[in-house]
């Protein structure tokens, strides 16, 4: 079992995410650095589970039963197995009755912790991801304990050291292309957009709210869909891109539409870090 002594600041479960709910109102959920998600899954591969733990800013202190191995991927991490300090994207064996301590995050905003197990938590709608109120639970809290099926028991293996490319965690440039009602700017404030560096002023796992000076008189608009990347743009001159968490639809202007990579480097931000835009589609 996984025993939750120390939460950290907010950790949640996540697997690759809700499909197929969007028509009831239900968000995607999963992890919000999918590069991160998925190097952790492909370095402790497990056919019937994907879950990690996404860990931010602070992470969580575990107390594991049973022997299993595992991985820490994404935002540089102090990561401590029986106070030993550990290396990231690196695959370890925790013996029976280990403490697995995660710290605080170097750089970057969000460290994912992988198990070579299935953790055993309520599937709701199809996932296991957290998501307040569709699941019990919007992070985990001390005292938890997650019971899981490890393939790991008896199992040594020797792993290829692998060289990661982290440099996105740094990366300032966002790759962007136009949105649904990027022709209802004119040209002056398209330019303006693209041209202005933005500062990150708030951010969770439903989005993050970015600065521009672009102020619009925006025509009254029905609801449209909003699908994660997505940035819309307030009248009072504020961007809101949607992330992993984002409502399925909304009335703002729908300015930009950014791609995988480019939310990957979005959500490795804190607030008062600065970004631009690169348009692919001019």
């Amino acid at each position: 079992m996984i025993i939750v002594e120390s939460p950290g600041y907010c950790t949640t479960l996540q697997d690759k995410g809700r499909f197929g709910f969007r028509h009831l109102g239900v968000p995607l959920a999963g992890p919000m650095d999918r590069q991160a998600f998925e190097l952790a899954n492909s370095l402790l591969p497990h056919e019937m589970d994907s879950c990690v733990f996404e860990c931010t800013l602070i992470g969580p202190r575990f107390r594991l039963e049973k022997k299993v191995r595992f991985v820490v991927t994404g935002a540089p991490i102090s990561v401590l197995l029986n106070g030993v300090e550990l290396t990231m994207n690196k695959v370890y064996t925790a013996p029976d009755n280990s403490n697995l301590e995660l710290r605080k995050v170097l750089k970057g905003m969000r460290s994912y912790l992988r198990f070579e197990a299935e953790l055993i938590s309520p599937v709701v709608l199809e996932s296991k991801s957290f998501y307040s109120p569709i699941t019990p639970q919007k992070c985990i809290a001390k005292g938890d304990i997650f019971p899981y099926l490890s393939t790991s028991v008896g199992i040594e293996k020797s792993n290829a050291q692998l060289r990661v490319n982290d440099g996105y965690l740094l990366a300032t440039k966002l790759t962007v292309s136009p949105g649904l009602d990027w022709g209802l700017l004119t040209n002056e404030q398209q330019d303006l957009l693209l041209s202005e560096t933005h500062m990150v002023e708030a951010q969770n796992r439903m989005g993050y709210r970015l600065s521009s000076k672009v102020k619009v008189n925006a025509p009254a608009l029905l609801s449209q869909l909003v699908i994660p990347g997505m940035v819309q743009l307030t009248p009072g001159g504020k961007l809101l891109v949607a992330t992993a968490d984002c409502q399925v639809t909304g009335g703002y202007l729908q300015v930009l539409q950014m791609e995988t990579t480019s939310l990957n480097i979005l959500v490795q931000k804190r607030e008062g870090d600065v970004l631009t835009f690169r348009n692919i589609h001019p």
